[in-house]
């Protein structure tokens, strides 16, 4: 694995290969790239080029006061892809919970650019938004950070999982996810997300455990006819979860294409 920084990011990536396609991963609320560290001992890291992005104010990399909005974050990421990658180049996007909007909409502004983009428990209804809203209850994003790193660090007590996530959670910059929760709100209200998602010109395929998942998510899912993968038993987090099968999944898919 190899660090670089772009507009003020960090990017964890793999030995770039200009023959070979690439593929982004962006991670969730409150989360950073170390949700997807498993990717480099993974097959996709031999096939494609890997480019996983701490987004403004989570992991290492700082708040960018010209992006605040996560929409603005949208376009800098598309920017950056852009900036990354040949004109001509196939790229595919994978990307975690709240950020399924950031690539929802990279893949419009992109379009004939993107091969497939893979959505791993991403807002499709407002349901999805159990964490993501919460900053909504407090006065200050500090109150919110102190409160939901106690909340993490309890079901880190008793489940892996969280203990990943918890890890992230304190690196947070809490103005970055109070600005994450006021931004997206339009979008996850009446299922807009998910409509939004159904409607994307590229392939797509919506990744999804019975654990976490809400009901109305999964009837959702089913009455529009989403292009998903199921897996059982697994929750939120499926790249720390479920990480050898996933990635495996992933690179079959983008090698048939």
């Amino acid at each position: 694995m190899k660090i670089k920084v772009a507009q003020g990011l960090l990017i964890r990536h793999n030995e770039i290969d200009n023959a070979k396609p690439s593929i982004w991963f962006l991670h969730g609320f409150a989360d950073s790239g170390l949700a997807y560290k498993e990717v480099f001992e993974s097959p996709i890291n031999e096939s494609t080029n890997i480019y996983v992005v701490d987004l403004p104010g989570f992991g290492a990399s700082p708040l960018n006061p010209a992006f605040l909005s996560i929409r603005e974050q949208a376009d800098l990421i598309t920017k950056i892809i852009e900036q990354e990658t040949d004109p001509q180049q196939k790229v595919n996007i994978v990307a975690h919970s709240l950020a399924a909007l950031i690539g929802t909409w990279i893949c419009q502004h992109l379009k004939e650019k993107i091969n497939y983009y893979f959505n791993i428990e991403g807002n499709l209804t407002e349901a999805d938004s159990y964490f993501s809203s919460k900053p909504l209850a407090f006065n200050t994003a500090q109150e919110f950070a102190v409160s939901f790193e106690q909340e993490i660090f309890e079901l880190a007590q008793s489940e892996e999982r969280y203990r990943r996530y918890y890890s992230s959670v304190r690196l947070a910059n809490p103005e970055g996810m109070r600005n994450w929760s006021l931004t997206s709100q339009a979008y996850v209200k009446e299922n807009k997300c998910g409509v939004a998602f159904k409607h994307l010109a590229c392939q797509c395929l919506y990744i999804w455990g019975d654990i976490d998942t809400p009901l109305e998510t999964q009837a959702f899912i089913k009455e529009q006819g989403i292009p998903n993968q199921l897996y059982k038993g697994i929750g939120h987090w499926h790249m720390v979860e479920n990480a050898e099968e996933l990635y495996s999944d992933i690179n079959e898919r983008i090698k048939t294409e």
